[in-house]
């Protein structure tokens, strides 16, 4: 099966100015997902009805192309969007293809289709999304990625400042980190100095936050502001990586959307409190690190990020800040890996939203400090994974939690994975939050408190 990821190496308003159309650019999202989907769900549909010769020769056709996909059914306890609902029954079908049109221009689609509330509430709660679909045009020294496409970059293990160009989707009812992430609409150059040396550009008008599981009680109106995809809005990065040396190392530089949304609060109207959610820009200057020797590694990242409220003033507005991870890992027994970090966190200008006069004021902007990690200047955390692989690595047994020092709130992730056959994977797990309710992040999602399992087929 071809691996086409980049070569392996990841891993004030101007009236002038041109403007895209957005009800255009929605409209042709939303087309390309349903023309994409209903082919490759077409397929599964033909080659069903084909002999056995004939459909046998059109999988290994499609394996030649990168096909892939999955099939999972899931149960949750609870969902992440933190309220009081109870088990939830999902299915979910992805399929990945990988079409090569030349020696010199690669593509990749992944599309997605789900209902995470198949038994109670699943009525019309089909969903169907394009995770990537992009083109790849490759040249001499250099590669041109255009289209949707997914793009991670940090070297931190779970808890990367540095990684703001692809949007994550927390309230989502799959297992697996990195079930999250979803691509965003970009060109990618990247051009190759060496096999060891990238230089990383990336540019975008089509800005997409995370999604994230804001509760509010009923007498709270919110509204929902993005930035609309124009030229104005663009944003761009740039990144300058080494791998396959005795360091691997990056520094990056990003002026986009922060991926995590603010709430400002509007005032009221009828006895409701009406807030507004949006998206500031910012600009990131980062790097990263990781070294190991033998058993060892080391690693680092770390990035000072720069606000539209450098001054302190606005408590609707994140403050410029300074985001920095320090860790390793050691490798026990050959499957047995333990990874510890150490996390901190200065905010400048800080000022403690706590002091607010006004009481409804106080409380909107206490919960957005909550989700910002605003309400103590100064912050340290620790994050640990243990990792045990067991009977040929067909067992695979993974803890993952985070302890915040500051107010002492936390969070934990157990996961099993079991390979019953090559095409047969079970896994049962859970996430569980701690902290006070009012004060602290992991305590605002208690009510995400989850058991969760899953099986899964894939080919």
């Amino acid at each position: 099966m071809r691996d086409i990821s980049h070569r392996g190496i990841w891993k004030g308003n101007k009236t002038n100015q041109p403007q895209m159309n957005t009800d255009n650019h929605r409209f042709l999202k939303l087309s390309c997902k349903s023309a994409l989907i209903n082919v490759l769900f077409y397929f599964v549909l033909l080659s069903s009805q084909i002999g056995f010769a004939e459909e046998k020769k059109l999988y290994s056709k499609l394996q030649e192309e990168g096909f892939t996909g999955f099939l999972r059914t899931d149960y949750f306890s609870s969902d992440k969007a933190s309220n009081d609902k109870t088990d939830f029954f999902g299915v979910t079908a992805q399929l990945k293809i990988l079409p090569r049109f030349s020696d010199k221009i690669d593509s990749r689609f992944e599309a997605r289709a789900y209902n995470f509330d198949l038994l109670n509430r699943g009525n019309g709660n089909y969903t169907t999304e394009l995770l990537e679909g992009l083109a790849i045009f490759r040249f001499e020294n250099s590669d041109l990625s255009a289209g949707k496409q997914i793009i991670t970059w940090g070297r931190a293990d779970g808890v990367n400042p540095t990684d703001n160009l692809s949007p994550k989707n927390y309230t989502l009812l799959l297992p697996e980190e990195g079930d999250r992430k979803t691509g965003v609409a970009s060109l990618k150059y990247d051009y190759y100095f060496s096999p060891e040396l990238t230089a990383t550009l990336f540019y975008s008008p089509f800005f997409e936050p995370n999604k994230v599981p804001f509760a509010f009680p009923s007498f709270i109106q919110p509204t929902e502001k993005k930035p609309a995809y124009n030229i104005e809005n663009s944003e761009f990065a740039f990144k300058l990586n080494k791998i396959g040396s005795d360091l691997d190392w990056s520094i990056s530089y990003f002026n986009g959307f922060d991926l995590t949304p603010d709430v400002r609060y509007l005032g009221t109207d009828g006895g409701k409190r009406l807030i507004e959610i949006s998206n500031h820009r910012i600009q990131v200057f980062g790097g990263d690190f990781a070294k190991n020797y033998g058993r060892y590694g080391f690693r680092g990242e770390a990035a000072y990020i720069l606000t539209e409220d450098m001054d302190g003033i606005y408590p609707y507005i994140k403050n410029p800040n300074l985001y920095y991870i320090i860790g390793g890992d050691r490798t026990f027994i050959e499957t047995l890996n333990i990874n510890l970090q150490f996390i901190g966190r200065y905010i400048f200008k800080y000022s403690d939203v706590e002091k607010s006069q006004n009481q409804a004021e106080r409380a909107i902007y206490i919960k957005n400090a909550t989700f910002s990690g605003e309400l103590d200047e100064i912050q340290y955390s620790m994050s640990g994974r243990l990792d045990y692989k067991l009977f040929n690595e067909t067992l695979d047994m993974e803890t993952f939690g985070v302890w915040n020092f500051n107010r002492n709130d936390y969070f934990i992730r157990p996961i099993v994975r079991y390979s019953f056959t090559d095409s047969w994977k079970g896994i049962i797990g859970g996430e569980y939050y701690e902290g006070d309710e009012n004060r602290t992040l992991f305590g605002v999602l208690k009510k995400n408190n989850t058991i969760f399992m899953e099986l899964k087929y894939f080919n």
